[in-house]
């Protein structure tokens, strides 16, 4: 019996083995992506935004606002505005700091380090964890849209892109603006900071000085560009961070994994000619950066693709695929569809003119699939891996803007959430094949 099992075994990984292959190189051609609505999300409109989140078990899509200083909500089953949480700070509220800094002016112009909020997640499908420009993150009640309190993490600017970690009730968050830049880790079961780790050779200069009444220590890893999206893998147990710069050199970055609990940087996979803003965890312990920079004569845009498993200690050691598709900020991968989704507004096309684009590639093949043209404002992106919608925040085209402005703006008057709806054929491909194999194994 165990010698007939294990041969079974055997006949099934192989079959799994050709089917996998054979998807890579046969499955179906793909469909775009359809526009399924714009979104108006009421108030003064949507101009300034950041980071946003799908919570698919309670279909719940959130977005940072700054043009309303508040979490904006919208159902991601169907796609429709549900509230907001949270307004532009006043006189009354600033003391509290149960309030968003919104859009703020420096000389005239808006100051992305100050301004919020900025990186937002869910919380045990109850809370949001919203980081602002005034150095705190914000706990939000969703439930009542309510703030529940306010973590201030000593530093100068905005806490920006954040991941959470379910298992051990763990939110790594970034001080992207800080010099030198920091990350904390938050007990989100206490609302406490347990550490925090500076991405510098030196603690000299940086939030732990004074020290703090926590861990605070210099993660040996040079970011000299700021740090930006983060992500928690279940797998390892391990936090993975975009490093755009590391070092003198503004054509190295990396990304840096970090340990949770020794508040240590395991290593650091270097990377050439990116610099990363997005990353999103995708299929066979690979993570997709989406490369918020042009590189090169003529000027390209791409993203890359990394097995985050590599110990490889070369520049480019760990990628596994380059796809020319870039310019993003936030990216994402939804397993519903077994696509990366990226908000490449500062894409090139071939020719090097501007091509803002939700772009979309299969995380298998590593292939790019049709995308939508968007907007040079559309840095955001998430989606919900059960409905298949697929959320783009765009901005407005500010008043007395040139004429020619955003051509392919669908929303210049008011800005909006573009919801788009993409189709499974991955997911489709492999049921298919996943009956073909129990009607074959029933056989014996």
């Amino acid at each position: 019996m165990i010698a007939a099992s294990l041969t079974l075994m055997a006949g099934t990984v192989g079959a799994f083995a050709q089917d996998w292959d054979g998807f890579r190189h046969q499955k179906p051609p793909e469909e775009k992506p359809t526009l399924d609505k714009l979104v108006d999300v009421q108030g003064n409109g949507l101009g300034a935004f950041d980071i946003s989140f799908v919570d698919p078990k309670i279909g719940l899509y959130v977005l940072s606002d700054r043009t309303n200083g508040s979490v904006d909500m919208l159902d991601s089953e169907q796609g429709n505005f549900i509230g907001r949480i949270g307004a532009v700070c006043t006189m009354a509220t600033a003391a509290t700091h149960f309030c968003f800094q919104g859009v703020v002016l420096v000389n005239g112009a808006a100051d992305n380090s100050l301004s919020g909020p900025d990186g937002v997640v869910t919380v045990g499908n109850k809370e949001v964890w919203a980081g602002d420009g005034d150095s705190r993150i914000k706990v939000l009640d969703i439930k009542t849209k309510s703030f529940i309190t306010t973590i201030s993490t000593g530093g100068t600017m905005r806490v920006d892109e954040m991941s959470y970690d379910p298992r051990d009730h763990i939110i790594a968050a970034a001080n992207n603006a800080d010099m030198p830049p920091f990350l904390t880790i938050f007990d989100t079961n206490k609302k406490a900071i347990v550490g925090q780790m500076v991405f510098a050779t030196t603690t000299a200069g940086s939030v732990c000085v004074p020290a703090p009444a926590w861990p605070c220590t210099a993660a040996g890893v040079d970011a000299t560009n700021g740090l930006e999206q983060s992500q928690w893998s279940p797998e390892t147990g391990l936090f993975y961070i975009s490093v755009p710069q590391v070092g003198s050199n503004p054509a190295t970055a990396g990304v840096s994994v970090i340990d949770p609990h020794t508040m240590t940087v395991v290593r650091t996979l270097l990377i050439s000619n990116c610099s990363p803003s997005g990353l999103a965890l995708g299929p066979n312990h690979e993570a997709l950066l989406g490369c918020g920079s042009a590189f090169g004569t003529p000027p390209t845009t791409v993203s890359k693709i990394v097995d985050i498993t590599s110990t490889s200690t070369a520049i480019d050691g760990a990628v596994v695929a380059t796809v020319p598709i870039g310019g993003s900020d936030e990216v994402w991968y939804d397993p519903g569809t077994v696509h990366y989704f990226l908000a490449a507004r500062s894409n090139l096309s071939s020719t090097g003119t501007a091509d803002p684009i939700l772009g979309t590639i299969d995380a298998v093949s590593h292939t790019i699939d049709p995308s939508n043209s968007t907007s040079t404002t559309a840095h955001s992106v998430a989606a919900d891996k059960d409905s298949h919608l697929v959320f783009v925040p765009i901005g407005f085209v500010p008043p007395g803007s040139p004429a020619g402005t955003d051509p392919t703006n669908p929303c210049p008057g008011k800005g909006c959430i573009a919801v788009y709806r993409a189709h499974s054929e991955d997911q489709d491909y492999f049921a298919d094949r996943d009956d073909d194999h129990h009607d074959h194994d029933g056989d014996h």
